[in-house]
Formats: structure tokens, C-alpha cells, sequence
């Protein structure tokens, strides 16, 4: 005690308590009063207490700290002691002031209840940790980058990459510690996380701050994580990143000891450039790399560095660039145009940021203080290059197939789904190595896109509503101004709909409206669908395949005749879908859905090397963009005529090579005037004279009348549908259909009622469902490669992120005709072009074989062929049947355009040389011992008609076959074609 007090008399040390206080007295007191409480919580807390908070608060109350201790002393001294009346005074006064009870007992309840309370609350935090704990992601730092999404890289033939593949965060590359810069490094040091080498993965004052945010504030907590944190959220905690929660930083630290404990500096460091955000769709440091400066991590200068370093913060508002779709910002400076949007540059919002970065690189001594002053000085905008190339040259029509074609492999080799396979490719890092030939399926595209090309289209009859009429005066497509008026609002009519006594609308199936019951998310629903429909624009022809009412999922049924109700409670959530004009209501346009319109006519193509069975070019339409469209050249369409050397005069000529083979002799019908021989050859004589099926005459040939005796070679010439027909009744339809599928054909129909076991579908083209020009092109391709078919293939090899190999493939073959046969086949399509119908198919660099077809009306129009080097397919028609003004002399035209540009630089080549099993008499070919006498000499086979047609010759509408096999009584969609 202080000699001030020591050398007062008792009585004038307690007086001293009674008398009246100054302001400063008071103040003291005040301070006095702290101390005591300071003290009592420091009783309950115990030594958790920081003792620099004690100084603190002795510092404040300008009191040592032991003057406390010494009035507790005193206090307890007065309780034990029967000392003077004012002794017991100030210790009542003591105990007064400092809040203190004289009643040990409640000190010790109050002490105790304390304590118990924070053991409790340790309890239930170390509880709640536990659980949080418990819950966190199991993770394994082994192979951290399983757990990204990393983008496919789609190459072609000549390693040049053509498409990127990713989900939509998965726009990403992993590059190695190594290739990543050291200024690259130092920059996100520098402006993230300064202690980044020296902690243990937290920064601890940061962290209790940010807790303490927490607790004060309603459960909200501040950023502030470090890089392994920030590796730890962004890895392994991506659905829960977002959240500023206690129980996400509890997570966050749990997976940010596993990382420190198992990954060094160098991998947490090289894991976080890899997976971080940095704007413009790009993840990680390399796919950002490419998109603003159009180069890979390894190049980036001192400047690049830093600015990529300074977008993590907040990537889309410092997205160097920003794509301005519809020339709306006029206050960023442009970069540059592709494919119709204009890219701004925006990096002047991010300047403030980017230049911290360099001075604290500067302070740290990761730079010089010149390189810091010559690169704030730098502008930014002249490192930009814009890493974007045109996609509108090539269509996505090639990747699409490549993809499904690969998902298709992954789902055999490895047994998974298919959404498993489609994940494993787009996010799996994958290389995926095509077999595209660019230049080649450059020239295809741009070759669909000249309007000189295509048929005109033969519009059909229309109604007074200006609909078009099929055949039977049905409504073939709807104008699209009956539908929809000016502003784009469709109306529905009071005939077309009733609204019930219970405030539900019942929209009535069979108008304008179809209506579909369908399933959704497993759940069932009803889509309400316009009809097809039609506009014409400058005079070019779209057709809109269809479109919804966007009516939610939940408020329609279907009653028992198939109307469709609208439930009252849908009037009642969205008032203001339907708008009642009048007896009818109105929908605007932002309440329906269209699909994209298209041009018509449209084209399909598919190029496949002979001898690999690999695409190098594949196009599915024109005039549209996107991805996954609908892809003409992967769809059926009825073949006509094309299909003949494939189901009717190939197999005629195995049939009878693998009868002779055995050593047997075919039976052949020749009392219509045929003279076959012993078998079916390209010497064979086949009278074209009329044929009788159940009283009818069928079919009918594209020209008019019948020329009588032909050879084998000069039908097909002639595409004469009669010898046709009658070749597949000597060989049967078995046979026909089994030799489709040996070379790829998948869409023969050979059960059921309805059919293609008849001469319609399988002489004459009118297939149930058709052959894609896909499939058509890989058959074809078999007669050039020497009998041998060769499944077509989309791509070589991939190999996963690590470069392993996961596939390699190569065209499998199959010996389908004999070779002898094949090369017989290849002489005689090549006539057809040389001397026959196909003329408009030939090219000056090459020689090309092939056969035309057409279907019924000029619906669908054909060529497909063959060069030395690709065969080929090309459709073209409408996505609906209305007729086109030009039929497969067009198409032949289109191919011979396109091929003769593919085949320009490739030196003149032959056809393979001719089989030792292939003889000749008189000028024509056989397999050997297939040879017979027929009634005309072989050496008038080739030109014994003078009425043959020229090759552009083109039939009329009255020429066409009819639509029904009398033979059958079953009904194709169509019987084939003329040509």
C-alpha cells in the first residue's frame, strides 16, 4: 500500500469515503468499479483470458494491476474481523460498489453455473465441429484433378484443334508447376495470400476475425482466405462455395489441413492456377491464357501475369474482354467482330487492382522497381488477342457424331450410361484425335451455303388461308400468319377451346393444337404443341418444324378424349398468360416457344475414305447453327434408285458367284423374254416389258413405254425400274435384305405387317424408314475397296489427361462381296456416270462411279458415288414432302461441284486393278465360270438400246410408279423413284 494511505490514522483513511466526490473522484471510481469487474470475469474465464487484456484495462483505469488484489484482500479481512464501526462502513461500501455479495453461497452458484455454462458451450461447438467434420468431403489429394472439370480438345486429321468440349466450368487446361511462370506465381502471392510459403494453410488473425464477424453478425463471414482455402472451396466444396456460413469455414479448414498435410507449396499452388475462375468462360490459368492473349502459360509476360492475378477477386466484373451480342455497349473499345458479335475490350476497370499487384511485387522484391514503372506504364489493351475463331465456317455436324460415336464406345468398353459417358467427355480432359480432313469439309461447306446448288421447291396447293395442301387436300404446313399476327401474339379461337364451370380451360384436340401426354423429370405432363407451319421471306421458304405454349409443369391433364384442361389455380398464379379479347384469348410471344426455322430445301453430305472407312467430312443441313442439331446426314430418308446397287444388282452378281462357287446352277425365270444364262451376270438379258402384279400393270419406268431386252449393265445404266424388280424376284427378298445389312445398312425392316420384304422398298427405294447418307456412303464405298465394307469411323484415338491412350480405333472389314464382284460393280457404276444417267456426277480429275435416286414427286433427290480415293452420298430435299422443281440430276450436279473441288490436288488415279477371277467376253466382264451364252452377244450389251436417254433426262410427274406393290398388298410410303 502506498504511503499516501500508510500514513493516514483509521479514522482519516475511512472518512475520507464519506465525504463528497469531485468529478475526478467519481471518475476514478469509475474506474475502480471496472477493475473489480474485470477481475470477476477473469475468475470464470480462468487463464483463457489474455493477460494483455488485463493490461489494458489497468492502463485505461490508470491503476497497477496488484491495487485490486490488495482491495480483495482487505475485503476479506473486514468480514472476519470485529474491527470499528467505520472499518465495517467502507467494507460494506466496498462490497457495494463492486457488486459483490457478502453470501459465499451465491458467489459459489454463480461460479459454478458459469462454468458449467462454458464447459457446455465448449461441448456443443466441439459437437457441432465434429459433425461438420464428419460430413466434410472425404478427399484425396493422390489425384486432386479428378475432381475438376477439364475441357476436351477435338483434333483433326492433321492435329489441328477444331472444337473444345466442356460443361459450362469446365473451359480448362492443367499445366504444371513447371510451365507456369514465376512471375506468374509471385503475382498471386503478392495480391492473395503474402504468407502463402510460410503458413500452415490459415491465416490466423484473418480467421478469428472472420469468426468473430460470424458470431456478431447474424452468421455471415467475411472472405479472406488464404490460397490453400481458397484450393479447398473451389475443389472440394464447389455446391457450398458461395456460402458465407460458420459450417462451410469449419469444412473449408478440414480440407485445408488434408491439402496442407499431403500436398507441397508447388502442387497446392499449381492446383489453385488450375482451377480458378478468371472470366470469359475460362477455368485455370491456361484457357484464360489463350482467351485474352491467345497464347499458352509459359509465354505470358511480367504485365499478362499480373492482370490474370488480379481477377480472382471478382473474374466477370474484371473479365478483360466482353462480348457485346447485339451492339449495344458503345463505351468499351472494340477488339474485334467474329461470327456477328463484336468482343470490347474491359480491362481498364481492373487497372487499379492489376497495378497493386505490381507494386506489391515490387515491395516483396519479386520485380525491380524499373520492371514495376515499365509495366504500369504498358498498356494492357496492345497485349489483347482475342483467342476466338470463326466457328460459322465449320458446322458442329462432324464433332456431334465424333462425340455420340465415342459416347457409344465408352458406354461398351467401360459399361457405364450414357449421361456417365457424355461426362467423362466433356469434362474428362480428354484428346480426342478426328478424322476430319478440314480443308475437305471446308469445301463441303462452303459449297452448301451456294444457293446455285439446290432445287427450287415446287410449292404445293393452298387454301384460302394461304396453308399449304398435301395430295389429299389435307394441311400439309400452316402460314405462319395464321397463327401468329403482327406484334407475334397467338390467338386462340372460341372454336378451339370452353372454359368449365370450374374456371379450368379445356383446349380441343384436333384444331390448330396438338396435344402430347409426356413425362418430365420422371413426372407426368402434357405438352401443348403448334403445328408445323411455313413463311417465306424474300422468297426463300422456312419451315418452323413446331413450338409450345410454356405452360408450367403441373397445371394441365388430359381428359378421356384427349383434350387438354388448363387447371383454374394456373388463371389464378398467372393471370396474365392468357389475355381475353373478345370471345377469343391472346398469348404474346414471351409466353410460347419455337423451334428454329429452317431453309428449304435442305442437304445432307458424308466424304469417307476407301480404304479406312474414315469421315473426312460430314454435314447435316444449311442455313443453321448451334450444336447437337438435327443431322440430315445420321437420318433416314427413302433412298429411290440409289439403293439399287446395293440391294439388287451387287447382290444378284455374289449370288451367283456363291452358286457357281458351290458348284451349282441357279433357277432363273426366263419365259417373260429374259435370257439370263446359268446366272445373273452383267451380260444377263432382261426384257423390259410390262409385269403384272394382282391384275395391275407395275411398275412403271421414269421414261414412257418399255424398251424391251437389255443387258444387266444397261438397266442399271438406265436406272430401269422394271429390270429392277425383276432381277430382285430371281434373287428373293431374303437374300436383298441380308446384303443391305452386311454392308451397314440398319434400317431394313423385315418384320411386321408393313414392311420392306418387297420389291417397292428394297428394287425401287420406297423404304420404310430409309438409309441415311451415312450408311449409303459406307455401303457404297464397298464395290471400290474391293468388296471389303468398311464401318465408318469418326475418330483415330483419345487419350486422357494424362496422355494415356483410352482408345484406338481403326475401321473394322468385312469381305462382303467377292472381290471379282466388287470390281464388276465398280466398272459398271462408273459407265452409269460415263455413259449413263450419272453424266452430271462426273469430274475432270478423277474417275467417279455412282447411281442416281429419286423418290416419288421429287420429294427426296439423290447421288451417291465413288472416286478412287472417297465415296460419298448427297441428299437433298425437303423436311417435309413438298416436291422439288429438279430431281437427282441436281444432286449429281452438287456432288460433282463439291467432289471436283475435294479431288483437285490429288494426282489421277484408277480404280483397283482388275481381280485374276475376273474374265472378259465380248466386252464384258464375269466372275469366272459365271460366263453363259445369252440371246444377245455380249459385245452388243453395252449399246443395243437407241432409245437411251440422255443423262439429264428427267421424268414427269405422270411417269412415276405408284405407291403400292401389288405383289405385297402391303403399302410403302413411297415406291421409288424414276431415276
Amino acid at each position: 500500500m502506498s504511503d499516501k494511505y500508510n500514513n493516514k490514522t483509521d479514522d482519516e483513511f475511512f472518512a475520507q469515503f464519506d465525504q463528497p466526490q469531485t468529478p475526478a473522484d467519481q471518475a476514478n471510481r469509475s474506474g475502480a468499479d471496472n477493475v473489480g469487474t474485470a477481475y470477476t470475469e477473469s475468475s470464470v474465464a480462468g487463464r483463457r483470458r489474455s493477460s494483455r487484456s488485463g493490461r489494458d484495462n489497468s492502463r485505461r483505469n490508470g491503476r497497477p494491476t496488484d491495487r485490486t488484489a490488495s482491495a480483495q484482500g482487505r475485503q476479506q479481512a473486514g468480514s472476519s474481523s470485529a474491527g470499528s464501526g467505520k472499518r465495517a462502513s467502507f467494507l460494506k461500501k466496498m462490497a457495494n460498489s463492486n457488486g459483490l455479495k457478502s453470501n459465499d453461497t451465491t458467489l459459489s452458484i454463480v461460479l459454478k453455473s458459469a462454468a458449467l455454462l462454458v464447459v457446455g458451450l465448449i461441448m456443443a461447438v466441439g459437437i457441432y465441429v465434429g459433425i461438420v467434420f464428419t460430413t466434410a468431403p472425404k478427399i484425396n489429394t493422390d489425384d486432386i484433378y479428378s475432381m475438376l472439370s477439364q475441357r476436351s480438345v477435338m483434333y483433326d486429321s492433321d492435329g489441328n484443334e477444331i472444337e473444345n468440349l466442356y460443361f459450362s466450368d469446365g473451359n480448362r487446361t492443367i499445366v504444371k508447376y513447371d510451365d507456369i511462370p514465376e512471375d506468374m506465381v509471385n503475382a498471386v502471392v503478392s495480391i492473395e495470400d503474402k504468407k502463402f510459403w510460410s503458413h500452415n494453410g490459415f491465416n490466423f488473425i484473418r480467421m478469428v476475425g472472420a469468426i468473430k464477424d460470424s458470431v456478431l453478425g447474424g452468421g455471415q463471414i467475411s472472405g479472406t482466405s488464404t490460397v490453400t482455402q481458397q484450393l479447398a472451396r473451389n475443389v472440394y466444396l464447389s455446391e457450398i462455395k458461395s456460402q458465407r456460413s460458420l459450417s462451410r469455414k469449419i469444412s473449408e479448414a478440414y480440407c485445408t489441413i488434408v491439402l496442407e498435410k499431403n500436398l507441397t507449396k508447388e502442387e497446392i499452388m499449381e492446383a489453385y492456377l488450375n482451377t480458378i475462375y478468371l472470366g470469359f468462360n475460362s477455368y485455370g490459368i491456361q484457357a484464360a491464357s489463350q482467351a485474352y492473349f491467345s497464347k499458352d502459360v509459359p509465354e505470358l509476360d511480367t504485365l499478362e501475369c499480373a492482370a490474370l492475378a488480379a481477377m480472382p477477386q471478382s473474374p466477370d466484373t474484371y473479365a478483360l474482354i466482353k462480348a457485346d451480342y447485339d451492339n449495344s455497349n458503345t463505351s468499351l473499345p472494340v477488339l474485334t467482330s467474329v461470327d456477328s458479335v463484336t468482343y470490347l475490350y474491359n480491362g481498364d476497370i481492373s487497372k487499379d487492382r492489376r497495378d497493386a499487384v505490381l507494386v506489391n511485387m515490387k515491395n516483396a522484391g519479386y520485380i525491380t522497381a524499373e520492371q514495376e514503372s515499365e509495366c504500369l506504364n504498358d498498356d494492357l489493351k496492345n497485349h489483347m488477342k482475342l483467342g476466338i475463331s470463326s466457328s460459322g465456317s465449320l458446322t458442329s455436324y462432324f464433332t456431334d457424331y465424333a462425340v455420340d460415336q465415342l459416347t457409344d464406345d465408352i458406354v461398351s468398353e467401360y459399361g457405364v450410361d450414357r449421361s456417365d459417358a457424355q461426362n467423362m467427355i466433356y469434362s474428362g480432359g480428354l484428346k480426342i484425335y478426328t478424322t476430319m480432313d478440314s480443308s475437305i469439309q471446308s469445301i463441303v461447306e462452303d459449297e452448301f451455303s451456294d444457293d446455285s446448288n439446290y432445287a427450287g421447291i415446287g410449292y404445293a396447293r393452298t387454301n384460302s388461308s394461304g396453308d399449304l395442301l398435301d395430295d389429299n387436300g389435307d394441311i400439309l404446313l400452316y402460314d405462319y400468319s395464321h397463327y401468329f399476327n403482327s406484334n407475334d401474339e397467338f390467338t386462340l379461337t372460341s372454336d378451339e377451346y370452353t372454359m368449365e364451370s370450374d374456371g379450368s380451360m379445356k383446349i380441343l384436340a384436333g384444331k390448330r393444337l396438338n396435344i402430347y401426354e409426356i413425362e418430365v423429370n420422371d413426372e407426368p405432363d402434357v405438352s401443348i404443341e403448334f403445328k408445323g407451319m411455313y413463311t417465306s421471306e424474300g422468297g426463300t421458304f422456312y419451315f418452323i418444324e413446331s413450338g409450345a405454349l410454356s405452360i408450367p409443369q403441373g397445371y394441365k391433364t388430359v381428359d378421356g378424349d384427349g383434350n387438354a384442361i388448363i387447371s383454374a389455380q394456373f388463371f389464378t398464379d398467372y393471370p396474365e398468360f392468357f389475355v381475353k379479347s373478345g370471345d377469343s384469348y391472346t398469348v404474346n410471344s414471351g409466353n410460347y416457344s419455337l423451334k428454329q426455322k429452317t431453309r428449304q430445301p435442305q442437304a445432307a453430305m458424308v466424304i469417307m475414305e476407301n480404304e479406312t472407312g474414315e469421315i473426312k467430312a460430314m454435314i447435316g443441313g444449311r442455313g443453321t447453327s448451334g450444336k447437337q442439331l438435327f443431322n440430315r446426314a445420321t437420318n433416314p430418308r427413302q433412298p429411290g434408285s440409289s439403293v439399287k446397287p446395293i440391294a439388287v444388282y451387287g447382290p444378284a452378281l455374289q449370288m451367283s458367284y456363291e452358286y457357281e462357287k458351290d458348284g451349282k446352277t441357279m433357277s432363273l425365270d426366263s419365259s417373260d423374254g429374259s435370257n439370263w444364262g446359268k446366272y445373273i451376270t452383267a451380260g444377263s438379258i432382261i426384257n423390259d416389258a410390262p409385269l403384272t402384279f394382282n391384275g395391275a400393270t407395275w411398275p412403271k419406268n421414269f421414261y414412257s413405254g418399255y424398251r424391251g431386252q437389255m443387258s444387266f449393265r444397261t438397266a442399271l445404266q438406265q436406272s430401269v425400274n422394271v429390270c429392277a424388280v425383276k432381277i430382285y424376284l430371281q434373287i428373293g427378298p431374303d437374300y436383298a435384305a441380308s446384303m443391305l445389312k452386311k454392308v451397314g445398312i440398319t434400317t431394313v425392316d423385315d418384320e411386321g405387317e408393313v414392311n420392306d420384304l418387297n420389291p417397292a422398298a428394297l428394287a425401287l427405294g420406297g423404304m420404310t424408314q430409309g438409309i441415311s447418307p451415312l450408311e449409303l456412303t459406307a455401303a457404297y464405298a464397298t464395290f471400290p475397296n474391293g468388296g471389303v465394307y468398311k464401318n465408318p469411323i469418326s475418330y483415330t484415338k483419345v487419350l486422357n489427361s494424362k496422355d494415356e491412350v483410352l482408345f484406338e480405333k481403326s475401321s473394322e472389314g468385312e469381305q462382303v462381296y467377292n472381290e471379282g464382284v466388287a470390281w464388276i460393280m465398280t466398272d459398271i457404276l462408273h459407265t452409269v456416270v460415263t455413259q449413263g444417267i450419272a453424266g452430271n456426277a462426273n469430274i475432270s480429275s478423277q474417275p467417279v462411279g455412282g447411281k442416281t435416286g429419286t423418290t416419288d414427286n421429287n420429294y427426296d433427290a439423290w447421288f451417291a458415288g465413288f472416286t478412287p480415293q472417297y465415296s460419298a452420298a448427297l441428299w437433298m430435299g425437303n423436311d417435309v414432302n413438298i416436291d422439288l422443281t429438279a430431281g437427282s440430276a441436281q444432286s449429281a450436279s452438287f456432288w460433282s461441284n463439291i467432289m471436283e473441288r475435294v479431288c483437285a490436288d490429288i494426282p489421277r488415279a484408277s480404280f483397283r486393278e482388275k481381280p485374276s477371277n475376273v474374265i472378259s467376253y465380248g466386252g464384258e466382264y464375269y466372275t469366272d465360270g459365271t460366263y453363259s451364252k445369252t440371246g444377245l452377244t455380249p459385245s452388243a450389251t453395252q449399246g443395243e438400246s437407241t432409245t437411251q436417254p440422255s443423262s439429264s433426262e428427267e421424268p414427269s410427274s405422270s411417269e412415276e410408279s405408284s405407291s403400292m406393290t401389288p405383289s405385297s398388298g402391303s403399302e410403302s410410303s413411297s415406291s421409288g423413284d424414276n431415276n
